[in-house]
């Protein structure tokens, strides 16, 4: 346990440590959300905290059911993870704290819970033709194509995580030179205030911070859903399916 203690304090990365106080926040923020939705009068608007889990639930569904279709409604925690997560992982830098985004393992383990994700609906809806993908374009067994099939189905995994860390990385080195340069500016007129940062920092924060990072919520979310539905031959619809057995059972 000592060890653990000592490993947390002094040796985890400090954007690791604040991607999972993130997630203990987020886990709390459910777990009332969750409340509130129990107490709230069903036969009412919702109002408050339970508005706010609806529309978040609503959002997330509504957006499954246009790009993947109800079958995968099942995945709406992960994707409502995913647009508290980045935002608040990006903007933690705003309050002090280190940006998890730009430690590559984070932005890389949420590309491969996507990545995943891509992975299996191939094989849950293409089963043999999966690995007959590997051998394409042409039908017969090549063994010169499989290397780059594998390289192809790797794809998302690098291109998802690389696009949000190099945002990250490239914004927190932006700013951080703007800072070292307004401050070295500032230093001709005051020695200790940084008169041009107040000025100029708070628009590119606004920029890099707020604006960019809802851009890369909504790229990250969307590619996710995209690749799966590219891998699936439609949108699956769970209760069209339900209601075509019911009325076979019924005839």
């Amino acid at each position: 346990m000592d060890k653990i203690w000592d490993y947390i304090v002094n040796k985890m990365p400090g954007e690791l440590m604040v991607s999972l106080l993130i997630m203990f926040f987020i886990a709390i923020v459910a777990i009332i959300l969750g409340h509130a939705i129990k107490k709230a009068d069903p036969t009412k608007p919702p109002k408050g905290l339970a508005f706010i889990a609806d529309w978040l639930v609503e959002f997330s569904l509504n957006c499954i059911d246009n790009n993947l279709g109800d079958a995968y409604d099942f995945a709406a925690p992960y994707f409502i993870f995913l647009i508290t997560f980045i935002p608040l992982a990006f903007m933690s830098g705003l309050l002090g704290f280190a940006t998890p985004m730009t430690y590559f393992t984070i932005p890389l383990c949420l590309a491969f819970v996507s990545w995943l994700g891509i992975q299996l609906s191939a094989i849950v809806f293409q089963k043999l033709d999966y690995l007959k993908g590997f051998t394409s374009p042409l039908p017969t067994w090549i063994p010169v194509f499989v290397p780059i099939n594998i390289l192809s189905k790797m794809s998302p995994l690098l291109s998802l995580s690389i696009r949000m860390f190099g945002n990250a990385l490239a914004g927190s080195i932006l700013m951080w030179l703007v800072y070292w340069g307004t401050g070295e500016l500032s230093s001709l007129i005051l020695n200790n205030f940084n008169i041009f940062g107040v000025v100029i920092t708070p628009i590119l924060h606004a920029y890099f911070d707020i604006f960019s990072t809802f851009i890369q919520t909504l790229i990250f979310v969307l590619l996710t859903m995209q690749l799966i539905s590219i891998e699936i031959p439609a949108p699956v619809h769970k209760k069209e399916k339900n209601k075509k057995k019911e009325e076979k059972q019924t005839c």
